[in-house]
């Protein structure tokens, strides 16, 4: 299991239920840094050796494995710098972030689910190795032979010579290929983080946004939705039971609310936040609610 290896260690502990999803896996980070970096380093360590080069591939918090040094060097050097995952970097924290962003554990495993019932506990068990077996892959670096003119980047659609470096993904076919800057997510365009990538209609997508074609996410808890209704405003999802006002919780389902910046509020909150009042009549100039 490729993405397994990275999370299931990781101790994620979830904060309340309101806070956003991207914050509670910012908030994670710290506590994730340091198992992240023990697994990571002994994942390169057994797919890599820098024995009879003298290149430091401790240096970095993740290698692809399979590679020589050399290579290793190669890949990076195609990547921009806030990137590159250099121990105790900038790089090294952005990996972690999108770790937790692009592979969340709530998407593949039941212990980081709250509140399932037994048939959705069975159903995100065959959702998530449905998942696997048909979509989920790793990228793999290659030199391309130098008798090798031109080949193009599935994803700008340039030139890659003889010589340099490119991404294959086998779900994709044997012909397609990308730069390694350009191996990235087609919904969220951010690079695939350890290479890893789930494959579907031929395009490459990172676990998230991946998920996200096949059922709608919960935009309260972040889960993946199991059941069979659901709350939908504005292009975004809820399970019935989180559908709530953002600011005092109180249940939105079959009531008036006001969606802002993509959140639902009960009137009385939107109102005493945000409504603006005629300065003539005094009265209420706020949108009305649904």
């Amino acid at each position: 299991m490729l993405f397994g290896e990275s999370l299931s260690a990781m101790n994620l502990e979830r904060s309340d239920r309101r806070e956003r999803p991207l914050t509670r896996g910012l908030d994670m980070e710290a506590r994730a840094g340091g198992k992240m970096g023990k697994m990571s380093v002994g994942f390169q360590r057994s797919s890599t050796s820098d024995d009879d080069s003298g290149c430091a591939l401790e240096e970095y918090a993740w290698v692809p494995p399979g590679l020589r040094p050399e290579q290793v060097q190669m890949y990076f050097s195609c990547l921009p710098e806030d990137k590159v995952p250099y121990v105790n970097s900038p790089g090294e924290k952005h990996r972690i972030r999108q770790l937790l962003y692009q592979l969340p554990p709530h998407d593949n495993e039941v212990r980081y689910c709250h509140s399932l019932t037994e048939e959705e506990k069975r159903e995100l068990q065959i959702f998530s190795n449905q998942r696997k077996r048909e979509a989920l892959g790793r990228g793999i670096p290659k030199i391309l032979p130098r008798a090798l003119q031109h080949t193009r980047c599935e994803n700008c659609h340039g030139g890659i010579n003889g010589g340099e470096m490119a991404i294959f993904a086998s779900r994709a076919g044997p012909s397609p290929c990308w730069h390694p800057a350009c191996f990235v997510c087609a919904t969220c365009q951010e690079l695939l983080v350890d290479l890893i990538y789930f494959c579907q209609n031929g395009k490459i997508f990172c676990g998230r946004h991946h998920a996200e074609l096949l059922k709608p996410r919960c935009s309260s808890c972040d889960e993946i939705i199991l059941a069979d209704e659901c709350t939908e405003a504005e292009g975004r999802h809820w399970h019935m039971k989180h559908f709530a006002c953002f600011e005092c919780g109180t249940m939105l389902g079959g009531q008036r609310y006001i969606m802002k910046n993509g959140r639902p509020y009960c009137c009385g909150c939107f109102e005493s936040l945000y409504a603006e009042y005629c300065e003539a009549c005094g009265e209420n100039i706020g949108k009305p609610c649904f």
